[in-house]
Formats: C-alpha cells, sequence, structure tokens
C-alpha cells in the first residue's frame, strides 16, 4: 500500500506542477514569420522545415467516439485539432499525440501538449491532441495490459474519425505521425508495430474485468471502414514496447522511428524492465533495443540519447523540448521528401531538335523545370518538359518535384549536349557507265550512298560503275551518330557508241547503212573528200572506179564518240544498156514483195543496220512473203548482169 500511495503521488506532482508554464516558453512573437504563398511556380517551399504562420486555429473538444472505460462505463471521447490560421494545402501530413501519465492520469491539454502542437502547426503540420481512456487495477498485471489496449483501441479510433473526415481536415491519410509521452507513445508503438493477435490475452477478459475489449479496431466509431493506415512514423519520447520482436521485417512493420529517452530514466526504462520498477507492470523494451531492433532489420530510425535525463525531462528542461524540435523536425522532412527523381530523355542531340523529358509521375506532385540555356522550353505538362534546343554545346536541365505535401524534393540535373546537325551534299561526274561522286556534307561521321541499282556504299567519296546506261537517282544519307540528313541527284549514264554499218552498191551509188547504236550525231567521211554529217543511212555516188576508205563516226548523248572504217570497192557500171530487155518491176505491199520480168535476178533484203533480212534467186518472176517482218524501213536490192536496182521501203 505504501508503494502505491507513492507512485499516486509522483504521478499527481509530476503531472500537475504548475511551475513550467507557457509563460516561460521563449516568446514567438519576436520570430520572423513569413506567410505561406503557394510556390508551384518555383517548385520550392519552407514547409515543415520553418516556422511559416504566425498563427495557429484550434478546434477544441471534437467528439471522435464512445468506449466503456476500466469501469464498464461509457465515456465520450474528444480530441483538439491544431491547424495552421490560413492554410489552404489540401493535402496536411497529419501528427496525432497521446499524452502521458502511466495510463492513470493525465489529458490532451497538460504541458507540453499545447505547445508542441502548436509548434507544428506554425511549421505547416496538421495536429491532433486526443483523450483516451486511462485507470486500470494497479495490482492486476492483466488490468494494467487491457488499460494499454483501450489507449491503443481510442488512438486508432480518433485516427479513423480523422481518415473519414480527410476532405474537412485536409489531411494526407497516407502522411500520419504517431507522437506522445509516455504511455502515449506506448500505445502509438504498439498501435504501429503490434498485430491483433501479438495482443496479451488478458485483453479477453481477466477475473476481475470479464468484458471482452474487442479487436484494435473494434472500439469507439466504425469510421473509415474500421480500418486505420499504415503509420509513416513514430515520435517517441520515452516509450517502450512489450517485446522488440514485435518488430518484424515485414513491409507492414517499416515504420520509421525517432527515439528522445533519457538514460536515467527509471519511470519507463531506457533499457528494459518493469516500470517504475513495480513488479505487477510487465517488462518493457525502451527506446535503447528498440534502436538496436530496428537497426538489425533495416528500418530507418534514429536514437537521441539524452544523456544523465530522467522521464519526461522537458518538463523541467527546456534544452530537451528545443532538442525535440531541431531532431525531429528534420526527420519527418525526410520521410516526407520525395525520393530521388532521374530524367529520361536523349543527353545527345542536333541543333534545332525537339525533346521531351521526362520525370517520375507521382499522385498530385508538381513539377518545374529550368535550363541553364541553349534551348527553349516549349511545353510542360506535369512531368513532363519539351525543350527546342537551339544552340550547341554542353547544357543543363533542372527539374524539381513538389509533393502533394509540398516537400522539396532534390533538384534534379541533366546534362545534355547538342550538336551540330549534319547536311548532306555531293558532286558527281560520269564516265561511261562508271560515276565518280566526290562528298561536300558537312559535320558528317558516316555516309550511306544509295546508288538507284540496289547497290549501296560507305565511305565519303565513292566510285561506282553501273551495270548498263539509264536513268539513276543516288541518295546520300549522311549522320553524326545522333541525327542525319538526305540528299538525293538523278542523272543519265551511257555506254560509248558501237560503229558498224554496211553498204550495197547500186549503179554508179553506193547505199550504207550505219548501225545505230546509243549514238545521236553521225558523221560518214566517204573517202572521196565529201562528208556527210546528218543521215544515218546515206546513199552516195562516187564518179569513179576505185577502194574507197569510208569513216563512220558516232558520238553519244555524253559526247563520247567512237569510229570505225572500210574500204569499199567500188567499180563504176560501163556498157550500154539493152534497152530491148524489160526492166525488172518491183511492187511492194503490206504483206509481200513481187518481183517481176527479172529473169536470173539475185536480191538481197536489207534492215538499216545493213543487215541481210531475206535473200534468193528469182526465176523469172517471184514473191516474198513480208508478213513477218516488223515494223520499220528495209532496202530491197536486185541486181542482174550489168544492172542493179535498190529500193527503200516502209513496213507500217
Amino acid at each position: 500500500m505504501n508503494l502505491l500511495l507513492s507512485l499516486m503521488s509522483f504521478l499527481y506532482f509530476h503531472y500537475t506542477n504548475q511551475t513550467y508554464t507557457m509563460k516561460h516558453y521563449l516568446l514567438l512573437a519576436s520570430i520572423c514569420c513569413l506567410l505561406h504563398v503557394s510556390s508551384f511556380a518555383q517548385c520550392t517551399s519552407n514547409r515543415y522545415t520553418d516556422t511559416i504562420y504566425h498563427q495557429v486555429q484550434k478546434t477544441t473538444q471534437i467528439f471522435y467516439g464512445t468506449a466503456d472505460n476500466n469501469l464498464g462505463i461509457s465515456q465520450n471521447l474528444y480530441l483538439d485539432f491544431y491547424e495552421p490560421k490560413n492554410d489552404t494545402l489540401l493535402y496536411r501530413p497529419l501528427i496525432v499525440y497521446a499524452f502521458g501519465g502511466a495510463f492513470l492520469i493525465g489529458d490532451k491539454n497538460q504541458p507540453p501538449i499545447p505547445e508542441y502542437c502548436e509548434y507544428y502547426a506554425k511549421a505547416g503540420y496538421a495536429v491532433a491532441s486526443i483523450d483516451y481512456r486511462i485507470g486500470f487495477n494497479t495490482l492486476s498485471t492483466g488490468s494494467c495490459e487491457r488499460a494499454v489496449v483501450r489507449a491503443i483501441q481510442d488512438l486508432r479510433s480518433a485516427l479513423r474519425y480523422l481518415c473519414q473526415r480527410a476532405n474537412i481536415y485536409r489531411i494526407d491519410t497516407g502522411a500520419i505521425f504517431l507522437t506522445g509521452s509516455s504511455a502515449g507513445c506506448i500505445a502509438g508503438i504498439h498501435s504501429a508495430y503490434a498485430r491483433e493477435s501479438d495482443l496479451p490475452q488478458s485483453y479477453r477478459g481477466i477475473l476481475l474485468e470479464p468484458s471482452d475489449l474487442g479487436c484494435i479496431d473494434c472500439s469507439g466509431n466504425n469510421d473509415f471502414n474500421n480500418r486505420v493506415p499504415k503509420t509513416r512514423g513514430i515520435l517517441n519520447h520515452w516509450g517502450a514496447i512489450l517485446d522488440t520482436a514485435l518488430i518484424t521485417g515485414l513491409p507492414e512493420d517499416n515504420v520509421p522511428m525517432i527515439s528522445i529517452h533519457g538514460d536515467a530514466d527509471v519511470i519507463v526504462p531506457y533499457n528494459s524492465g518493469a516500470p517504475f520498477g513495480y513488479p505487477v507492470f510487465p517488462v518493457v523494451y525502451g527506446s535503447n533495443p528498440m534502436h538496436k531492433r530496428l537497426n538489425r532489420i533495416g528500418i530507418k530510425n534514429e536514437l537521441v540519447t539524452m544523456a544523465g535525463y530522467i522521464h519526461e525531462p522537458w518538463l523541467l528542461s527546456r534544452e530537451v523540448l528545443d532538442t525535440a524540435y531541431r531532431r525531429e523536425k528534420p526527420f519527418m522532412y525526410s520521410i516526407l521528401k520525395p525520393l530521388s527523381q532521374k530524367f529520361s530523355g536523349d543527353t545527345i542531340l542536333c541543333l534545332n531538335e525537339t525533346e521531351e523529358y521526362t520525370l517520375l509521375l507521382r499522385d498530385r506532385s508538381k513539377y518545374c523545370f529550368s535550363l541553364s540555356s541553349g534551348g527553349n522550353i516549349v511545353s510542360q505538362n506535369q512531368n513532363k518538359v519539351t525543350i527546342k534546343w537551339t544552340s550547341t554545346g554542353t547544357f543543363y536541365i533542372y527539374g524539381r518535384e513538389l509533393s502533394l505535401n509540398e516537400v522539396n524534393g532534390d533538384e534534379v540535373v541533366y546534362k545534355v549536349q547538342v550538336v551540330a546537325r549534319p547536311k548532306a551534299n555531293f558532286g558527281y561526274k560520269e564516265n561511261v557507265v562508271t560515276v565518280n561522286f566526290t562528298d561536300s556534307s558537312t559535320h558528317a561521321t558516316t555516309w550511306e550512298y544509295r546508288f538507284g541499282d540496289g547497290a549501296k556504299a560507305f565511305t565519303p567519296s565513292p566510285v561506282h560503275g553501273y551495270a548498263g546506261p539509264g536513268t539513276y537517282t543516288t541518295t546520300l544519307i549522311v549522320s553524326n551518330n545522333y541525327c542525319f540528313d538526305t540528299t538525293s541527284k538523278s542523272f543519265s549514264v551511257d555506254t560509248c557508241p558501237t560503229v558498224n554499218f554496211s553498204y550495197t552498191i547500186s549503179g554508179d551509188s553506193v547505199y550504207f547503212f550505219g548501225n545505230l547504236s546509243n549514238g545521236v550525231s553521225f558523221v560518214w567521211n566517204f573517202g572521196d573528200g565529201t562528208k556527210d554529217s546528218v543521215n544515218l543511212n546515206p546513199i552516195h555516188v562516187y564518179k569513179n572506179s576505185q577502194n574507197f576508205l569510208v569513216g563512220l563516226i558516232i558520238t553519244n548523248a555524253h559526247a563520247c564518240t567512237t569510229s570505225g572504217s572500210q574500204i569499199i570497192p567500188f567499180q563504176k557500171v560501163t556498157g550500154i544498156k539493152n534497152y530491148a530487155e524489160k526492166e525488172p518491176q518491183i511492187i511492194v505491199s503490206p504483206s509481200q514483195i513481187s518481183i517481176l520480168d527479172c529473169n536470173e535476178c539475185a536480191y538481197q533484203l536489207y534492215d538499216l543496220q545493213g543487215r541481210i533480212i531475206l535473200k534468193g534467186i528469182v526465176a523469172q518472176s517471184s514473191v516474198i512473203n513480208i508478213e513477218a517482218l516488223q515494223k520499220g524501213a528495209y532496202v530491197l536490192h536486185v541486181n542482174r548482169a550489168n544492172y542493179s536496182i535498190s529500193k527503200l521501203f516502209n513496213i507500217k
């Protein structure tokens, strides 16, 4: 009994001493605060790192649930809500504070709770300070355990209430931090790490308290579908856990925690033991073993050991509260801060190219971009920016994410190299069917010629031989390994002409038949000092009997000239014609040639290339079938002793 009275006296003094009041805190009026302004344009914000609001709006006695206390009496549960006055942010992280008092005494307004809540509200947080059911039989371990379960139930009931009304209170349900003092932190730690199966069986009922407390989310209210979101982090002030093994390596237990604890604490041990050293209380494990456990399984955490300090030292030692602010703010900020970003997009481009660059899109985040120089931002759509690069050189893109909670992400820097765009150009020179190409491209490192006949080359100035004459289009594609340019040119190639000709002598005339080949101009030298530069198939009259050297020069469209010659043995016809003998008649029709009155005549039919198509002997008369001949001009030569005649005709 003396131990119980001593315990109650300590608790009464500990939580009602008025020597530490609000007037002893530093005057916040001397702090220069800036009004919060939407920072989307710069994607920078001082929210959560500085005190940026002058005033806090506090809503008190918000009813969040009803539950039976340890005496079986229904108790209404309330919370106070703190928020920055005139704040417009829709998704604010929430800090929920549960008071201390060994689950026996205390309330949501005991020192330093109002100051603590206002401090974080002025930094931009939404903060709730909650009441929960207290009281238990100090002689019963089971009753003590049930008090802890009731506190966990009420804390979770308050969370469900606020999450159900997240739009009203403008809360980000994915960014909830649990904090408090002593017993309040014990409730928060177990709410975050313990599952219902981990709770001591005493919550199902004990001898003097037979009622079943129900599941951890079955009390107070039925809001938010009787569940609570995963805790984002814990701000532990001299709290403890029943067993560090409750903190597993499972994803749901990956809840970061910062612990502030005096190593001389005998109320809730820094290491392990029964609270107050009172054996009725179950053994708990304080901040140091929790820190080791979290380290061992890789969960983010910090331990701030207050050397020589006892339990809840900030009531008498202001510097401990200042330490809590100084260490907790960056800890929470590091949790809220967007994960590192990385740009995607080409790092090497060509001048005047337009490229889209992208950061990872996160729900309701805002993004800002800027350039060092070298281009212009054409458009921006959420996490994407489109840039047109207008200068060559090395430039930098800067990107920043501002989360839905208005937390600055790290500035992301992306280096881009802009190179000159290649320009394709080439010259060419035809040499019969061989063409010499000469490259005159700029800023090119690779070349691809497509010659128009299916062949390719990959050198700057190739020589290409075509299989035959014709008009070809050659395309040159040049690249600098990042972009390319294309140009095409058409030209004609040809072979040199082939010179070949034949002739037929008729009287004092010689009929010449030249080979057209691919010539466009023809020059005949008849060997008697005369020339013909017009006709492919001229008729020339010689005056003397002589062997004449006849030459033909043919030139094609590309000025390639070829010549050839033959000796023509010409014998001038002499003697008197026998006029008593009838002159042969040659009649040409579309299907036949009739040779009449020409006994023992020889005939030859030539095409204009000088080739003999048909030949034969006429007894008296003869009919030559020409239906199979192709359209064109032909020469019929008929001769007999001392007489010959030639006839040029067309088959249409």
